[in-house]
């Protein structure tokens, strides 16, 4: 059964695509004046372990590079929010890229995406680079190194963003608020001792609402950050509260189509007939750490505290 839904979601697709109609749904919506912007998270690229919430197969990974790099405009990070801030209209299919938590198969896609010439941002968890470390939620798995130093300089060496993903990968939502102060400005410190640049962004650990807590919020932009993301899934509309921006996990989706046409946004209006049929969409995040169904919510909730952020 499973095996005919997919064969019959992959037609449905495909005919949607190729037959005009996803084109001329984006130029409608574009119209109505409905833009937005998609970050990209990843985190594992790697052919040790299968496929799930967290990983992509390398071949996958470079099927997904050579998709965005002949449909999508790939962006820097900071092209989002220099958009954003600025209020400008934003180009169709603009997309930003992003991996978390310093695993070691993040260099060599680092260098695929260098191959393909996209820009990236990885955000870093400082205490766990060039040590044996292990996330909890990958202790029954096959041993997945972490990034080196060197790795790391490599990486921004080939032209690519770091960011900070604090020290130890901290839960925001429950450590005490002298802990997340420390989290937040010591890794910025850390990187910026290491690679001689500015680190100027923030990926919360975990990245749900529970992991985000309004006092800790201002936090982010007394360190000097000029924009912190979460793990929401969602899109980056004009408008947005530009301190916490959401990011799509790739990993949820199979089809290479799928995703093109999700990321374009051709799929909500299926997703908004799923909801009137009550028949939500699945949650995409970043697993095993997700929260997708209340992100607006939490985002209103946990700016709160502070004032919009700098920036250029």
């Amino acid at each position: 059964m499973n095996r005919l839904k997919t064969v019959a979601k992959a037609t449905l697709c495909g005919l949607y695509k190729y037959s005009g109609a996803g084109r001329a749904h984006e130029a409608l919506s574009r119209r109505a004046g409905r833009q937005f912007m998609v970050v990209l998270l990843f985190h594992r690229v790697t052919d040790a372990i299968p496929e799930d919430g967290l990983t992509v197969s390398t071949q996958r990974f470079r099927d997904v590079c050579r998709m965005l790099c002949r449909n999508f405009h790939v962006v820097p990070l900071g092209e989002v929010y220099r958009l954003l801030r600025r209020q400008e209209p934003i180009p169709p299919r603009t997309i930003a890229i992003t991996f978390d938590d310093s695993y070691r198969d993040n260099l060599d896609a680092a260098r695929v995406l260098a191959e393909f010439g996209l820009p990236a941002t990885f955000f870093i968890p400082t205490s766990y680079v060039g040590t044996e470390q292990v996330f909890d939620w990958d202790r029954q798995l096959p041993r997945l190194p972490n990034l080196t130093w060197a790795d790391v300089r490599e990486m921004a060496g080939l032209g690519f963003e770091i960011g900070s993903h604090t020290v130890t990968h901290a839960n925001l939502g429950s450590v005490s608020y002298n802990q997340a102060r420390a989290e937040i400005f010591e890794s910025k410190l850390v990187l910026e001792q290491r690679l001689g640049r500015p680190v100027r962004y923030f990926a919360y650990p975990f990245g749900g609402k529970h992991n985000v807590r309004p006092e800790v919020s201002p936090l982010i932009e007394e360190a000097g950050y000029e924009g912190a993301l979460s793990a929401f899934g969602g899109f980056v509309r004009p408008g947005i509260d530009n301190r916490l921006l959401p990011r799509e996990a790739v990993p949820y989706f199979h089809s290479l189509l799928n995703l093109e046409l999700h990321l374009a946004g051709c799929l909500n209006w299926v997703y908004g007939l799923k909801r009137r049929l009550g028949r939500a969409e699945p949650e995409r995040g970043s697993w095993p750490y997700t929260d997708r169904a209340s992100a607006p919510e939490a985002v209103a909730g946990i700016c709160s505290a502070s004032g919009p952020m700098n920036g250029v």
